[in-house]
């Protein structure tokens, strides 16, 4: 019998961020993916809510809350991940070299934003991932306007 602790199981949702758009994939507990990747324009407002009605069904449909894991890349992932995370998800940001050294995933050397959403989404499940600390509000805000300041 396995030992599997039913209350930590979760939908992970890896989100493989880009500067216009991201790529989103959810992943089951057993490593099977819900569906097929899903592109989120970023300055679409219905974009964004399609994305969380595609999380909230399937959090019903399996009755599992989720788990968003954005990969860090610069400043872009910042909007996306406070929308996510105002909308009441659990959101965490995972170093893109963790999702690339687990390329053992498939055996040829893929790289496209659908399959790396898909990478982000296996990682999430694993129970000893670290993820990145967000800063406060405050601190995106100020680190925000001083880069824009310098540009």
């Amino acid at each position: 019998m396995s030992n599997i602790l039913f209350e930590n199981l979760f939908i992970s949702v890896g989100i493989d961020v880009g500067a216009d758009f991201s790529w989103m994939s959810l992943a089951l507990p057993n490593q099977t993916f819900v569906g097929k990747p899903f592109k989120i324009l970023h300055s679409d407002l219905n974009s964004l809510s399609l994305a969380v009605s595609k999380i909230k069904e399937a959090e019903e449909l399996y009755s599992l809350e989720s788990r968003i894991f954005l990969e860090s890349t610069g400043i872009y992932h910042y909007p996306l991940f406070c929308y996510l995370r105002d909308k009441g998800f659990n959101c965490s940001v995972i170093n893109p070299i963790i999702t690339k050294n687990s390329t053992n995933i498939n055996i040829r050397k893929v790289h496209n934003d659908r399959f790396d959403s898909k990478k982000a989404a296996l990682v999430g499940l694993k129970p000893d991932l670290k993820v990145s600390l967000m800063p406060s509000d405050l601190a995106l805000n100020l680190r925000n306007l001083s880069r824009s300041i310098m540009t």
